[in-house]
């Protein structure tokens, strides 16, 4: 297994390399990025230090990664605008001109010009949520050559989604940064510093720092607390499985973390490596952080239907809706009564309905067992609903797939992306971000330990 970890500075690169680093990772979030779209995680889901700042640093990382021998990625995996992705496709022909690697990325707009304009690989980020083979088998289409699996796919999943797209490289999670939410599905914008910490005084000269949530309390992953949030979360007696079953490499989080923090995680799964059994790595885990193992997999995997409830889809004017995109037994209970008529369900029109009601199916995003029985169940649909329905699939393999099917069988169906696939910000949430009660200026400290202000931008 080969170990990919972040590095914050490129004075970083020979320890983090010498501690048995097989890679590394970094984010950028230079000024002109900052001066646009504000000092928040829009350009790598990190803040602050977690990202070189300046094409000193990053060039400084590159050159020393390379006399290291150790391959260096960037890490571009937020969404972006058009505008933010002709910054960025130059960002990364300048970083792969200089010796760098590849890039990890989520957003289809940025693969897609990485493509056709790059030599560097791609490695797509676990925000991009592949959870199914047609979504790996797209990806690979467009050159992507190592995915990074979501956190609930275990050793079993992901040997079948390897095996579904030969060639194709595969990544897991190992330490830090477990987060109980989807992560490509969720919306929030992260603390200032790792973690974020409430200032006792702030002087009123502190510089602003411009967010879009100041309180962490729209979404559904802190709701005001982060309890939950592990110190750190580890993967140690799983990956013996994860090899076994194809997967090449385990990604150390932790962007943004003191480096002496992810030098002590990454001997600890060397060493953990070496033992016999997972009840000598819970005691080697005790010893290394004094406390009681956290674990990233097994019974407490983050849960594949733990996705923000975001239900607003564009362009359902005048459309009855079924299902969820969120709410997996809703979607099942739906397409059961769609399907079969021996369901009653609120909202699903009767066999043989009117031409006149038309209605749309909110399809989540599948696995591949589910969308197998979606797929089986499109010539019923299509018997009694040809015409009147829309679907509104929420990953890229759902809609490949779906697209596919229909056209080729000249299935009457319209077919959308959600909101989940497409990430249209809710409006209920953006009216919240505006309410100056709702969302105060908040005192924190910054990367540096300096006093700064979230003011809403």
């Amino acid at each position: 297994m080969k170990y990919s970890v972040p590095v914050n500075a490129p004075e970083e690169v020979e320890q983090l390399v010498a501690a048995g680093a097989d890679e590394l990772y970094c984010g950028f979030q230079d000024a002109w990025w900052i001066e646009r779209y504000g000092d928040h995680d829009s350009a790598s889901r990190r803040q602050g230090r977690a990202n070189l700042c300046s094409a000193d640093e990053l060039f400084g990382t590159v050159e020393r990664a390379r006399a290291c021998g150790v391959p260096l990625y960037l890490a571009l995996n937020s969404r972006y605008t058009e505008p933010q992705l002709d910054h960025l496709e130059e960002l990364c022909r300048v970083f792969s001109d200089a010796g760098g690697t590849g890039v990890i990325a989520s957003d289809l707009g940025l693969i897609w010009r990485l493509r056709k304009h790059s030599g560097l690989a791609l490695v797509l980020s676990l925000l991009a949520v592949v959870q199914n083979a047609p979504t790996m088998a797209a990806f690979a289409q467009l050159g992507v050559d190592r995915v990074v699996f979501p956190r609930f796919i275990g050793p079993e999943e992901a040997f079948g989604l390897l095996a579904a797209v030969p060639g194709m490289q595969g990544e897991v999670m190992a330490f830090f940064d477990k987060c109980p939410m989807v992560d490509g599905y969720c919306r929030h914008r992260h603390g200032v510093s790792y973690p974020d910490r409430d200032a006792a005084d702030v002087d009123d000269g502190a510089r602003l720092l411009y967010t879009f949530d100041t309180i962490y309390r729209t979404h559904a992953c802190l709701r005001g607390s982060s309890e939950y949030l592990e110190p750190n979360p580890c993967a140690a007696c799983f990956l013996q499985a994860f090899e076994g079953a194809g997967v090449g490499f385990a990604k150390l989080g932790g962007r943004g973390r003191p480096l002496e923090e992810r030098v002590r995680a990454l001997a600890f799964l060397h060493e953990a490596e070496g033992l016999a059994s997972d009840a000598e790595r819970a005691d080697l885990y005790r010893l290394t952080f004094n406390a009681e193992c956290a674990c990233y997999y097994g019974p407490f995997t983050q849960n594949r239907y733990a996705i923000e409830p975001v239900e607003a889809c564009p362009g359902l004017g005048g459309r009855m809706v079924v299902g969820s995109q969120t709410d997996y037994g809703q979607f099942d209970l739906a397409l059961d009564a769609l399907c079969e008529r021996s369901k009653a369900i609120s909202g699903v029109p009767a066999k043989g309905a009117s031409a006149a009601m038309r209605f749309a199916l909110l399809v989540p995003p599948l696995s591949d067992d589910g969308l197998a029985r979606l797929l089986g169940a499109l010539p019923d649909l299509a018997a009694q609903y040809s015409g009147v329905l829309c679907l509104y699939a929420n990953d890229l393999g759902t809609y490949v797939s779906l697209k596919r099917e229909i056209d080729a069988a000249g299935y009457g169906f319209e077919i959308e992306c959600g909101t989940l696939l497409s990430r249209w910000d809710d409006p209920r949430e953006i009216a919240h971000f505006l309410a100056p009660t709702e969302n105060p200026p908040r005192p924190v400290w910054g990367p540096e330990g300096e006093p700064r202000v979230l003011v809403y931008r």
